[in-house]
């Protein structure tokens, strides 16, 4: 009994997790094409999870999206967040310096997570959504955080990125071989650049943060159209890896 609500509660989560991705709504169908189990397993999964609010019903399309229960868990869990807390002096710091988008990113699976953001006041601004994910290949924090895994991880990911990576625009590198060299440019460099990748007209610079262990926990990034980045570009790079630092140092890990 206790085995079988156990695989009750996994499939709950597995469901729930296919709203983290880039979808915001599914219907039954694709639930069960995505996950490979049995359509009366998922109907009742997603009927109960609708029954609690954690997912809402589309009436007319008959798809399922985020419920305002869900909603409420995920902005009181990210409201309590330590390490959000903790870094967004630095990033609100940060804003103010180089008057652009700030963004706070982890690596989760394949993809970044939007941790946390601040905003410009400046016309044309970054578009990431805090709790949203974009793929870690075609982000300037997804890089900066790739760059510091294991060879192990790297070719975990290149051979994953072979089979699904997709182009979000002209500019983003689908290509594994190209990605290592980013990567390789990045661990030199101690930041990573996205040129347009997820967005055109749009580029981004990231760089790692570290906790006391000196493992990549985290990365911050700077976005701003190409024109106001260009324009002085070398206090860019030189603000966004001081935040890194920073933050670095709140987690206890010493910068040399």
């Amino acid at each position: 009994m206790a085995k079988e609500q156990i695989s009750s509660i996994l499939r709950a989560l597995q469901i729930l997790e296919c709203f983290m991705d880039h979808e915001t709504e599914w219907t039954l169908k694709a639930l069960v094409d995505q996950l490979g189990l049995p359509t009366t397993t998922v109907f009742r999964q997603v009927s109960t999870l609708t029954d609690r609010q954690y997912l809402v019903q589309d009436p007319v399309r008959k798809s399922y999206r985020v419920g305002p229960r869900l909603m409420m868990l995920a902005s009181s869990i990210m409201g309590q967040s330590d390490f959000r807390q903790l870094a967004r002096p630095e990033l609100e710091r940060l804003s103010d310096t180089v008057r652009e988008t700030i963004n706070l990113s982890l690596l989760i699976d394949h993809d970044i997570f939007y941790l946390d953001k601040v905003e410009t006041h400046r016309s044309i601004v970054c578009n990431t959504k805090v709790g949203s994910r974009a793929p870690a290949y075609a982000t300037s924090s997804g890089k900066a955080m790739l760059s510091e895994q294991s060879a192990a991880y790297i070719e975990e990911y290149c051979g994953w990125m072979r089979q699904n990576a997709k182009s979000l625009t002209a500019n983003t590198i689908t290509d594994p071989e190209r990605l290592r060299g980013e990567l390789i440019q990045a661990k030199i460099q101690g930041f990573a650049v996205d040129r347009g990748e997820i967005e055109i007209g749009l580029i981004c610079v990231g760089a790692p943060i570290y906790d006391i262990n000196r493992r990549v926990v985290a990365a911050v990034s700077i976005s701003g159209p190409d024109y106001r980045m260009q324009e002085d570009w070398e206090t860019m790079v030189r603000e966004v890896q001081r935040a890194a630092e920073n933050i670095s140092r709140l987690l206890g890990c010493t910068m040399t």
